[in-house]
């Protein structure tokens, strides 16, 4: 039995995930990772950085992204999607409403309250961000240990 998901497990899967950890490439070439809230948007990630951070001066010299969505702490429980391919700034209004709408309804309940908040974190996130789309561009790998028989013994 192969422990993959179907597309309709990896619909479900990347609807309901929590974190997304985000991976794009520095100037030297290693893996940049950061866990980000995210949406899954008619088959797509979308997510969001600041429009002056390490993550979109990695994305404007290499677009080329690793998304990883996971959950399980047993090795047994173990499900993960991972999504390899290019992030794309997302200008339309429409789309950029709806990813905004999406996420604000998905983490109403982790949201800290800006007033709880340092001074210099408050005017870090309310500096100008940018919204990626996140396009495949190799199969996306899949996979899910709880579809693993064991032996009997």
């Amino acid at each position: 039995m192969a422990v993959t998901l179907d597309q309709a497990e990896i619909d479900e899967f990347l609807s309901k995930g929590h974190t997304l950890i985000f991976t794009t490439v520095d100037r030297e070439g290693y893996p940049h990772s950061t866990p980000l809230w995210y949406a899954y948007l008619d088959g797509h990630i979308y997510t969001r950085g600041r429009a002056r951070s390490q993550k979109a001066a990695n994305i404007t010299r290499n677009p080329k992204v690793c998304c990883l969505v996971e959950t399980g702490d047993r090795w047994r429980e173990l499900k993960a999607v991972m999504i390899r391919g290019r992030a794309e700034v997302v200008t339309d209004e429409e789309t950029r409403r709806r990813y905004a709408q999406a996420v604000t309804e998905k983490y109403a309940a982790f949201r800290e309250p800006a007033q709880n908040m340092p001074a210099a974190t408050q005017r870090h996130y309310s500096t100008p961000d940018a919204i990626y789309k996140v396009v495949p561009e190799k199969k996306v790998a899949s996979w899910d240990n709880r579809k693993i028989r064991l032996v009997q013994r």
